[in-house]
């Protein structure tokens, strides 16, 4: 069979729904043209022991935004001109959070697909539901986002430091997951998500397909997932170089990460109000800080050197490595960001090779330092912080003699004599959204 995106004229959003007794929701779509394909995704939440306290008028709030966010997945088969959301319960303030998302959180895929600009189709809600006018803030312990790698981890034990007792969580958690969980002692409580199988099926018979704002998804079946449990504000681990964008395309900023970014966030914040009658019930912890500083914080813990892993190839549906690749866009960063803070020995022995010491890297790395096209897809620091870690790490005898700084040193001499300014940047404070004093402590306590 062959699927013809130009064939679709319209997709439509058509309901969002929980069970109440199984925490399952779901969310359906169609598209109309072609053979009027449609989906059902689902979403298993976990439930308390008792559902009495539930606040449902919030969660329903909530999931038919996140229903609109998980959309994308779909839309981006045909991309057509038009979207029309049959679900109920949108706002005003939900209708322009989720055409950002589409735009935005689009925007990579567009440029990949060879799309005329960022997507913008004709959105249509039939029934816009009123605003709420009385909104809650989440009480109890925080909920945090984990995702094996050295962020949340860093989240979690500065929420610990200040007294927090944070629970963890994450969406279809794997190994690398678990044991990052499990070393950490704090509670992990999990959620399912269920493509439909057709969109898998289309992709292979022509459908358009490319980065979606798996983020923008996350973050709001955590939020979903908080209020469920009764528990606080979901305290995410996006850093400041998340608001870097990875090119501009036609004066337009496209961005890898964008639903990572800080404007992403203040967008997510300030449309709960509205949407689901929630303040101070979603942040970064990590916004303020540069890869570097984090790196610099995770190295003063040691207790997870065993099980992080940030290798996306260990993370990819159906993968069965739980280890770093050592050959990826994301494990050269992170090797690099670590290497002014940590020796040959215990960076090796994470990663389980030097990779300063494959000169097959080199390629990598001249991307990573901004002497390529642009700096890669991937959720990777910017190219200034980069190359402060790169200078750094070519001024420590363990390193500078490796064939990557090497090669490096010698195409980019000045390197090693370091920029002070540009350090001074790069370890500073970034803008973020102010916290109460509590969590701004927690900000502080490791980064």
């Amino acid at each position: 069979m062959v699927f013809v995106p130009a064939t679709i004229a319209e997709f439509r959003y058509l309901d969002s729904r929980i069970d109440r007794t199984t925490g399952v929701a779901e969310f359906d779509f169609a598209f109309v043209g072609g053979d009027n394909e449609t989906f059902t995704e689902r979403v298993a939440f976990t439930l308390p022991e008792t559902a009495d306290a539930i606040d449902w008028p919030r969660v329903d709030s909530t999931l038919v935004l996140l229903g609109g966010v998980i959309a994308t997945s779909y839309y981006k088969a045909a991309a057509p001109n038009r979207f029309v959301v049959d679900a109920a319960g949108l706002t005003p303030a939900g209708r322009d959070y989720l055409a950002s998302v589409i735009a935005n959180g689009l925007a990579e895929f567009a440029y990949r697909a060879g799309l005329p600009g960022l997507p913008a189709p004709e959105l249509v809600v039939t029934a816009l539901a009123d605003e709420w006018t009385a909104a809650v803030e989440p009480q109890g312990e925080p909920l945090v986002p984990i995702g094996g790698g050295k962020d949340s981890v860093i989240s979690v034990e500065s929420l610990a430091a200040v007294g927090f007792s944070p629970v963890q969580f994450a969406v279809n958690p794997n190994v690398i997951i678990r044991r990052v969980a499990e070393v950490s002692g704090h509670p992990l409580v999990t959620a399912k998500r269920t493509l439909d199988r057709r969109l898998l099926e289309l992709n292979a018979e022509g459908a358009l397909n490319g980065h979606v704002p798996v983020t923008a998804m996350n973050s709001l079946i955590a939020i979903t997932q908080s209020l469920l449990l009764g528990l606080g504000p979901v305290a995410m681990s996006n850093e400041s170089s998340a608001s870097d964008p990875t090119l501009t395309w036609d004066g337009v900023a496209v961005n890898h990460q964008w639903s990572k970014s800080l404007d992403a966030e203040r967008e997510l914040i300030a449309v709960l109000e509205p949407q689901s009658g929630l303040v101070n019930a979603y942040f970064s912890l990590l916004r303020p800080f540069s890869e570097l500083r984090i790196a610099r914080g995770f190295s003063l813990v040691t207790k997870y050197d065993a099980s992080i892993v940030s290798c996306n190839r260990a993370f990819r549906l159906g993968a069965d490595h739980v280890g770093w690749c050592g050959d990826c866009d994301k494990c050269r960063f992170v090797f690099l960001a670590f290497s002014p803070f940590m020796s040959s020995e215990r960076l090796s022995g994470i990663f389980g090779k030097n990779m300063f010491a494959d000169e097959s890297q080199i390629p990598g790395y001249r991307a990573l330092l901004g002497l390529d096209a642009h700096k890669p897809f991937e959720c990777v620091g910017e190219e200034a912080e980069c190359s402060v870690a790169m200078s750094q790490a070519s001024r420590l005898e363990q390193w500078a003699d490796t064939p990557v700084v090497a090669a490096l040193l010698a195409e980019i001499p000045s390197l090693r004599e370091g920029d002070p300014a540009l350090e001074a940047t790069v370890f500073a404070n970034s803008p973020a959204v102010a916290l109460t004093s509590r969590y701004e402590d927690a900000r502080h306590a490791l980064a």
